[in-house]
């Protein structure tokens, strides 16, 4: 018996997968301003993580994003699983990085407050890439009767 309460049409798919992306540069961006310590040079190096994430979002996550937008679209099922806005090798990159992220951290490799510019580092991309699942959102067409 299939779980059809899974499956969301492909609009809704596009604002799962927004959210998804949204809340993940949120706990970055959390975790970076939890270990934030001011001291010699933060200034400095806080421009340079915003500048950098922007230059990775340009560089990489737009076409990673890109990529994911144009998956989602293209699946031939009209209602796909709401879990299909990642692919499993997408899924498991991203376990990969959650793991080596919580490695670093917990290793106590380098100290928590120069994590905090990495944190933001990445949470640049990921929030930029959300703005553009909301958009491909906005711009997907609905369904006749579907609100």
């Amino acid at each position: 018996m299939e779980l059809t309460i899974l499956r969301i049409d492909k609009r809704h798919l596009l604002f799962v997968a927004a959210i998804v992306w949204l809340v993940a540069s949120g706990m970055l961006f959390w975790r970076g301003i939890a270990y934030f310590v001011p001291r010699r040079g933060w200034k400095l190096e806080t421009i340079g993580s915003f500048v950098g994430g922007v230059l990775f979002f340009r560089l990489l996550f737009v076409r990673i994003s890109s990529k994911h937008i144009s998956r989602i679209i293209s699946l031939s099922k009209s209602r796909p699983y709401i879990f299909s806005f990642f692919s499993k090798r997408s899924y498991i990159l991203m376990m990969l990085m959650i793991s080596g992220g919580l490695l670093l951290r917990y290793s106590h490799v380098t100290p928590n407050y120069d994590l905090s510019f990495f944190y933001l580092f990445m949470g640049i991309p990921l929030f930029l890439s959300a703005i553009r699942f909301f958009k491909a959102w906005a711009r997907y067409p609905t369904e006749e009767g579907s609100v």
